[in-house]
């Protein structure tokens, strides 16, 4: 069977592949040397990622909150009536800050919107069951007619 050659010497065989190489165009080692070094450096990505400990040294801990088997209706309402309290302020308080900041770098924003927030905050207060209202005024009121040329 004449399919296969006779086992060649190994230097006819590097001579033979130096003879192909040798006819190669510039473009021809450029694109080679660019498909051999992309893979070679996600693989290498890959191995640094690897080798890499992201893990923090110390154990991370995380807090639950223990709850009593006897606790009762109220005093859960109660919990979640705080937290809807704190949540409120915070809001309230980043919105004066988004407010604040719109002023100093002269940016318009809905006026009318931000005082039905403020409003609204101010209703979420009471119906929470806070008596005072002891946080900073809102930034400005709305204006009372908006010029002609707004869209």
């Amino acid at each position: 069977m004449a399919f296969f050659p006779r086992p060649a010497r190994p230097t006819a065989a590097g001579g033979d592949l130096r003879a192909f190489l040798a006819r190669r165009e510039r473009h021809s080692w450029r694109a080679a040397v660019a498909s051999i070094l992309i893979p070679a450096v996600i693989l290498y990505a890959f191995y640094l990622d690897g080798i890499t400990n992201i893990m923090p040294d110390e154990p991370v801990i995380i807090y639950a909150e223990s709850w009593p088997l006897t606790r009762t209706d109220e005093e859960i309402i109660e919990r979640q009536r705080e937290f809807a309290l704190e949540e409120n302020e915070r809001r309230a308080i980043r919105r004066r800050q988004f407010q604040r900041l719109a002023e100093q770098l002269g940016v318009e924003y809905d006026r009318e919107e931000a005082a039905q927030q403020e409003a609204i905050t101010r209703e979420n207060r009471e119906r929470l069951g806070r008596s005072g209202d002891d946080s900073p005024a809102p930034v400005r009121a709305p204006e009372a007619a908006a010029p002609a040329d707004r869209p």
